[in-house]
């Protein structure tokens, strides 16, 4: 439990305190003359930790930020710092029970008075806000309660850490244009903090997979606001302690329900969860799968998931003049790029299209394709003139590696082909 700083100027003081320190690091990484690479990591790694404690502590905009680096960024990092920064995921410091019910009060007034049994601990904790359990008139929920000053300090915190990162983003001799990752940043915790836009959406896919094989909790709406949710608690075992647990049967199960959700999401409902971490689904007693937060959810127009999927059947049929002519109308790449450039788009769109046409199973540790379709892609990075990564393909992308990462995990095969009819439907 600890006091999380809610005010501008103390949050400004923590993170300029970081930054202190770790601009004397850096000073004393460029001044010294190390003895070894292991001397230079192990500096690297105090700065590491330096990072994540103080990330963990301001929770909100610091906190969201160290746990994307580690995902979307972690190829410009040592493995070891990611490795830190991935901890971020599982940190669980949290507000004492004293202030949550103090905002509940606030939040809920009189309506207080008909929720029971609140946990005097949290049964969840993130960067953005805690989970407690209750009872409301005899039925099981949770509270979904968000930090105080969260949402004013993201302008900002992201300002501060925006610049702090630039001078760290040289660890293995690269460096990159970090604002469409910090404007990104800023999307994902503008709607993560607009608790009205999360009903919305929980209602959405409360509608929209209501017939289906998922488990979406349902919203007591007269009792959410801006600043809390409460929904129906739904009991079951973590993804992650499932796995461990799991038969084979049931892990090939559980991957074929994540690729099923993730293109349905999509390709049907132009909704789509981009946070994949695994703390966002939980495995009830059916083995079915509940989504717990829809805090990440994104909307796609039809003009846009049309446009994609034109992208992947020309790809998938080999049809180059299509696949150029389709990318460069919806903005995947610019005409003005030279021959080089979209000859590496069409290689990188050929690696991501081959298993789509395969009759084997795909092996999700294939390590090859992965360090393939990396490789393409950041060529093609470097060497595009006129083509900025399209900001909408960066959240569902992040969906997408999430998917192949957890399906990894249940170290199971799947046959891709036979799921392109629901992209193609």
């Amino acid at each position: 439990m600890t006091k999380i700083p809610t005010s501008l100027w103390s949050r400004g003081s923590k993170l300029f305190g970081m930054a202190s320190k770790v601009a004397l690091n850096e000073i004393g990484t460029k001044l010294k003359t190390w003895e070894s690479d292991k001397d230079r990591l192990t500096s690297k790694l105090e700065m590491a930790h330096t990072l994540v404690k103080t990330m963990s502590e301001l929770k909100g905009a610091s906190m969201k930020l160290g746990q994307l680096i580690s995902m979307d960024l972690g190829e410009y990092f040592p493995p070891e710092v990611v490795k830190i920064l991935e901890s971020l995921h599982q940190q669980s410091t949290f507000l004492p029970y004293s202030q949550i019910h103090e905002i509940l009060k606030s939040e809920l007034q009189e309506k207080l008075n008909d929720i029971k049994n609140i946990s005097s601990e949290p049964i969840a904790a993130a960067s953005i806000g805690q989970v407690h359990s209750a009872t409301l008139n005899g039925e099981e929920i949770v509270i979904k309660i968000q930090y105080p000053g969260v949402a004013e300090s993201i302008p900002s915190d992201l300002k501060m850490l925006e610049l702090l990162l630039k001078n760290l983003a040289f660890f293995q001799g690269k460096q990159m244009d970090l604002a469409p990752f910090f404007q990104e940043v800023k999307e994902v915790l503008e709607r993560e903090t607009d608790y009205h836009h999360e009903a919305l959406m929980l209602e959405r896919y409360e509608a929209a997979f209501r017939e289906t094989e998922f488990i979406i909790p349902r919203l007591y709406k007269e009792y959410s606001t801006s600043k809390i949710i409460i929904m129906e608690k739904i009991n079951g075992v973590k993804l992650t302690d499932w796995i461990e647990k799991s038969f084979l049967g049931e892990r090939q199960k559980l991957a074929h329900d994540f690729m099923t959700l993730y293109l349905k999401e999509f390709f049907q409902h132009g909704l789509v969860q981009t946070d994949p971490n695994p703390g966002n689904f939980l495995m009830a007693s059916d083995n079915r799968m509940a989504l717990l937060d829809f805090g990440a959810v994104k909307e796609y127009d039809k003009s846009f998931i049309d446009g994609y999927r034109r992208v992947l059947k020309s790809a998938l049929e080999n049809n180059i003049e299509e696949l150029i002519t389709t990318s460069e109308a919806i903005g995947f790449i610019d005409a003005r790029e030279p021959e080089e450039v979209k000859k590496l788009y069409i290689s990188m769109m050929e690696t991501l299209a081959a298993p789509f046409r395969s009759n084997l199973p795909f092996d999700f540790n294939d390590k090859n394709f992965y360090d393939r379709s990396r490789d393409q892609s950041w060529e093609l990075t470097k060497k595009c003139r006129y083509s900025p990564p399209p900001k909408d393909l960066l959240f569902l992308h992040r969906k997408l590696g999430g998917v192949f990462f957890l399906i990894k995990k249940l170290d199971v095969k799947l046959v891709l082909k036979d799921y392109w009819h629901l992209v193609d439907n």
